[in-house]
């Protein structure tokens, strides 16, 4: 994702300013209604698409189809609550909705919450009949995983079937799991024969699958309530998505709390108490205590501990959050660095406490920069930094970001005396278009990165301000198909610039879009938030002209794979529902090349060719993808209890060989790849995870260290 929050186009914004003026044109003082909320939102998000969408979106009956099936799908993408007559009966609303959407008449959502709240009661009620009969696992019947790409229950009799297999399907899975524990304790004691091991998956299901039918019944309790409580702006924000994904796949209506958790996860900071909080039944539970924040510092809160009241300041009146949605606890939880909130817990012991803590901010530290030195055989030294995204800070431009941390870092590894720099952004996905233009900088200097605009038009080049290149030595990038958007940018820049060498899957993501954030109370007058608008205004395209949309960015070495057929690639851009097209422009005149194209293919060659000659791991690779292969993204389980005993079997054996396939890559690898690393950073207690991974990277991360060795030995 590439965020950019300088809308550039004045003249864009004058049409909007003036269409708004006329829709708005009275001052909004008073607390509005929901539906005349949705209203407002409704046309703000229509007349700010129409006027600064760079692809014209025709609002027809098509996109009203459209619109009106994705919208059942994502509200029961199961099947599970609409039957085929909810379909039929609201289907005089199926050619209507582009007309609702351009005068802002939000009737079909409406009608349609009201018929799916209308199931939920239906299906809840339902569902508590089914668990109260025990279900015969002697009976041959199937469930099939996936349901969703099926058609909905065409009568009554269809659904409850529909629930009463899935209700069976949950207790099974609740007898396994429980039956694969005892197995596995047992194990520990003595040796376990597929005879034994039968007899006491036998026994879990004609003895004790009662008490399991039981937990059932709770999960399912605990499942409705969270429907039920969510709330309208909620069910609100998912329709006008559906609308939106229409345009294209990054075009998103965030509601106010949708917003604070975006921030968040682009900023990777927060001001709160410094917990990880999971719904327990309705209680908010610490699962995770922050180091160093605020509830870690005061020693009396606990992993297991629940939170059942919050006063937001020690002043004000304690709420009881027990119930409440999760994400709502947490909003009330969080406020301003410095202030004190007041905390009533209940102990794992069951003892009642009430806590003081004052606010701080949280850093997700994950997903900061990183870096190790790498030591190779010969005690030469190469950095590694890893770069999870381009994060920014949106409401603080002072704040942390990716370029300022890369700068620092890239000054500390030329003080070790490095030989070279290999950039890790696999499963970057984007970020800051600011933030990844300086980094492009830091090793091409002041020179054209990107070009941006819309299809057809003039582009506009943006350059980096770096007049002093910071690292003038041998650079190598790492991609693999999640490495997108702002990742595209730097790799596209350095292999356009022949700067480096980029290495990993055969190409990035393929995003070649840009973003920026518009608040819808922009131009309305009235306090009440409405939410923000994350719109695509622009396409960037390469140095050499081609945009990296659908395509991405191809590879210079392609790294053999463990999962060739990677079962993720399906949520690449040229997967998703209404991606912009491929198209290109002019390449900019004139671009100074770092090394000659001989040398790049040169090492290229040579890399080709030490990877034809680890044979035997790439024939461990190719096994383990047969082995993962066995299991099919869309199974048919079998209710019969001894029928999936022998499934269970088979993948256990599976698994097993899989294990053995792993621990033999990792033993070969480190003996042919012997790379140490050196820690360099003092975060080492947020890193120790990312380390431990390190070592069971080595074959990516090795043969990356031989390009960087073979940059070396280029004539200088």
């Amino acid at each position: 994702m590439i965020v950019n929050f300088k809308i550039k186009k004045l003249n864009d914004i004058k049409y909007i300013i003036i269409s708004l003026f006329f829709i708005f044109s009275l001052s909004f003082c008073s607390p509005l209604g929901e539906e005349e909320k949705h209203s407002i939102i409704l046309k703000s998000i229509y007349k700010t698409l129409y006027f600064l969408h760079p692809t014209p979106v025709s609002i027809d009956n098509d996109f009203s189809q459209k619109v009106y099936d994705k919208f059942f799908e994502k509200l029961d993408n199961q099947k599970r609550f609409f039957i085929q007559k909810d379909l039929e009966d609201l289907s005089l609303y199926r050619e209507k909705i582009d007309d609702f959407w351009i005068h802002g008449d939000p009737t079909f959502f409406n009608i349609i919450m009201k018929r799916f709240f209308q199931r939920v009661k239906e299906a809840e009620l339902l569902c508590f009949q089914i668990l109260k009969k025990s279900f015969d696992f002697n009976q041959k019947e199937i469930y099939i995983l996936g349901e969703q790409k099926f058609s909905y229950p065409k009568s009554q009799k269809e659904w409850i079937e529909k629930w009463r297999k899935y209700l069976k399907y949950m207790t099974l899975l609740e007898i396994i799991t429980s039956t694969k524990e005892k197995i596995i304790t047992s194990t520990k004691e003595k040796k376990i024969t597929s005879t034994k091991e039968k007899k006491i998956w036998k026994n879990a299901f004609f003895n004790e699958k009662e008490r399991y039918r039981k937990k059932v019944e709770k999960y399912i309790q605990e499942y409705f309530r969270k429907i039920k409580i969510k709330k309208e702006t909620d069910w609100f924000s998912i329709y006008v998505n559906v609308i939106t994904s229409q345009y294209d796949p990054h075009t998103n209506y965030f509601s106010p709390k949708e917003k604070e958790v975006f921030d968040l996860n682009i900023s990777g900071q927060t001001e709160g108490i410094g917990v990880e909080l999971q719904d327990d039944k309705g209680g908010p539970t610490v699962v995770k205590l922050i180091s160093g924040g605020p509830a870690w510092k005061n020693k009396k809160i606990e992993i297991g501990d629940r939170i059942i009241r919050v006063a937001k300041n020690v002043n004000s009146e304690s709420k009881n959050i027990v119930g409440m949605l999760l994400e709502n606890s947490i909003r009330l939880i969080r406020g301003k660095k410095g202030s004190k909130i007041k905390l009533t817990i209940q102990k794992k012991n069951g003892s009642i406490e009430e806590v003081i803590l004052t606010r701080d901010i949280i850093e997700k530290k994950e997903i900061f920069a990183k870096s190790v030195i790498i030591l190779d055989k010969n005690n030469d030294k190469y950095g590694l930094i890893c770069l999870p995204e381009f994060y920014f800070n949106p409401e603080n431009k002072k704040g942390r970001n990716a370029a300022k941390d890369m700068k620092k870092i890239i000054q500390e590894l030329k003080k070790e005396n490095i030989k070279g720099i290999l950039i890790d952004i696999r499963n970057n996905g984007g970020g800051s278009l600011d933030a990844v233009i300086e980094i492009a900088g830091f090793f091409l200097g002041k020179v054209p990165i990107l070009q941006i605009g819309k299809p057809n038009k003039k582009k506009k080049i943006l350059k980096s301000h770096e007049n002093k290149v910071l690292w003038t030595g041998p650079l190598v990038i790492l991609v693999n198909e999640f490495s997108a958007s702002a990742s595209e940018i730097l790799a596209a820049a350095i292999k356009d610039y022949k700067r480096g060498i980029i290495v990993g899957s055969d190409q990035t993501y393929g995003k070649g879009t840009i973003q920026t954030i518009y608040p819808l109370n922009r131009f309305l007058h009235f306090n009440e938030k409405l939410g923000v608008l994350k719109l695509t205004i622009n396409k960037f395209y390469r140095v050499n002209g081609s945009s990296t949309q659908l395509k991405g960015v191809s590879s210079d070495i392609v790294l053999p794979r463990k999962n060739t057929k990677n079962k993720f690639l399906k949520f690449m851009e040229k997967n998703q529902t209404n991606p912009m097209k491929w198209d290109s422009t002019n390449p900019i005149p004139s671009i100074r090349y770092y090394y000659q194209n001989l040398y790049i293919e040169n090492i290229k060659y040579k890399s080709i060719k030490r990877l034809k000659k680890n044979k035997d791991i790439i024939t461990i690779y190719k096994t383990m993808q047969s082995l993962e292969d066995q299991l099919p993204n869309e199974k048919q389980i079998s209710l019969n209890w001894e029928e999936f005993f022998y499934e269970n079997l088979k993948i256990k054996k599976r698994n097993e060989s899989l294990k053995k396939l792993r621990n033999n890559l990792n033993t070969f690898g480190t003996k042919t790849f012997p790379i140490y690393y050196k820690v360099l950073s003092k975060e080492s207690e947020q890193k120790k995870e990312w380390e431990k991974n390190l070592y069971s990277d080595f074959y990516d991360v090795s043969e990356c260290i031989n390009i960087l060795r073979d940059f070396n030995e280029i004539p200088q």
